[in-house]
């Protein structure tokens, strides 16, 4: 038994965990990570949206090329009727970042947590958590060899999503992507390398019941995905986005690395905060990541949470149960704005109305969409976003009343 109390518990040091931990580190507080993982370690998610930058500065983050590569926004395209459409981050409402990063999440994930551990944080890798949980007084968490205590507890498990588990708080999405195959290709020539410059968008690839990826990653490689509703394997990667003519001519001379599959994703977590404890990133929400907002998402998530637990433990006032309302209420608006986005990509025209059509003359809703392409999601005055988000209230309604129970009251 470890007696020893920390000031906060955080389980898992992705970006959130690692996030969290700096913030809260710098504020003086004792603060130790456990993380399953050695790292460096590989991951997928691996372009960021603008709004993550400022919180990556304030980590004391340096964009080194080794890790980074600009991104000014994306281009969606179809193959099988050639239309292409290009985003660009410049185009937003004023006030969001014109541009942001895609990034090898080896060594970025390494950044954070070295960042933190610069703060103060201590970060132990090698380190299962078998459960965790709070009481009236405390918080713990339990490894394989110890139980720890602390005073408030942050879960940023990712998709182990330990809280929502424990509490059977995990409901899908049902309407998502559902299942991921991806790869990497290193030794990308020149001519390929070129077609990217100079913003290095990302390339969203629409297909039948999903979409494709193509990012450009540091040291000439490239991550290269598919995304589907149902199960999908490597054949269904070879046999769409593989042999399509973008991938084919991009990584002509190539070498292909490890083919990987992740599946049992999108959901969200009904108990995401309490009393002593918040759940950030994957732990509290996973959405499907076709416009790149989880990284982003879970480091502003983690900053919020920082930046309230920090003072609250300073005073005395972690285990007010409605600590993070306000902030839990910003976060859903964020998640509600992106799900209404994903739901019309998969279940309407939208996506080729709006990513595939010539821009219409409403220059409001033109920056309007690409303030939401760019994690721009808290703000108000957006009527893309204010479309967004009515139609998923009307929808809610509409399949309350049908079920014949009252409408949802949001």
């Amino acid at each position: 038994m470890n007696s020893q109390l920390h000031d906060v518990l955080v389980i898992g040091a992705g970006p959130g965990g690692a996030t969290a931990a700096g913030l809260l580190a710098q504020q003086g507080l004792r603060v130790l990570v456990l993380e399953k993982d050695e790292f460096p370690r590989f991951h997928i998610g691996e372009s960021l949206l603008p709004m993550c930058l400022p919180v990556i500065e304030r980590l004391g983050v340096p964009p080194n090329a080794d890790t980074f590569v600009y991104k000014q926004g994306a281009t969606f395209l179809c193959e099988a009727t050639g239309r292409t459409r290009q985003f660009v981050f410049t185009e937003t409402l004023p006030g969001c970042g014109t541009h942001a990063w895609h990034v090898d999440r080896a060594r970025f994930d390494k950044a954070l947590c070295d960042a933190a551990v610069r703060a103060g944080a201590e970060i132990r890798h090698g380190e299962t958590v078998t459960d965790a949980g709070t009481t009236d007084d405390d918080v713990f968490v339990q490894t394989r060899t110890a139980t720890h205590r602390g005073r408030y507890l942050v879960d940023a498990s990712g998709q182990s999503r330990l809280l929502a588990r424990r509490a059977d708080a995990a409901v899908p999405y049902e309407n998502f992507g559902r299942c991921s195959v991806f790869t990497h290709y290193e030794g990308i020539t020149d001519a390929a390398w070129e077609e990217f410059s100079p913003g290095n968008n990302i390339r969203i690839v629409l297909a039948k019941g999903g979409w494709g990826w193509v990012i450009p990653l540091p040291e000439r490689r490239l991550s290269v995905g598919l995304v589907g509703r149902g199960k999908i394997t490597d054949a269904d990667l070879e046999s769409s986005l593989l042999s399509g003519p973008l991938v084919t001519r991009l990584t002509k001379g190539a070498r292909r690395l490890e083919t990987r599959v992740i599946g049992n994703f999108s959901y969200r977590n009904d108990k995401p905060r309490g009393a002593r404890f918040a759940c950030v990133g994957d732990s509290a929400t996973f959405l499907d990541p076709v416009f790149s907002s989880g990284v982003t998402l879970a480091m502003l998530d983690a900053q919020g949470v920082a930046d309230i637990a920090g003072p609250a433990l300073r005073e005395g006032r972690e285990a007010e149960p409605t600590l993070m309302a306000q902030h839990h209420a910003g976060m859903d608006r964020a998640v509600r704005t992106f799900a209404g986005l994903i739901d019309r990509f998969y279940n309407s025209h939208f996506a080729e109305t709006v990513f595939l059509s010539p821009p219409n003359d409403d220059l409001q809703m033109r920056r309007g969409i690409m303030s939401v392409l760019a994690g721009d999601v808290w703000r108000t005055g957006n009527p893309f976003q204010d479309m967004l988000l009515s139609a998923r209230r009307n929808e809610k309604r509409m399949r309350a009343s049908t079920a014949g129970s009252p409408p949802s009251m949001e």
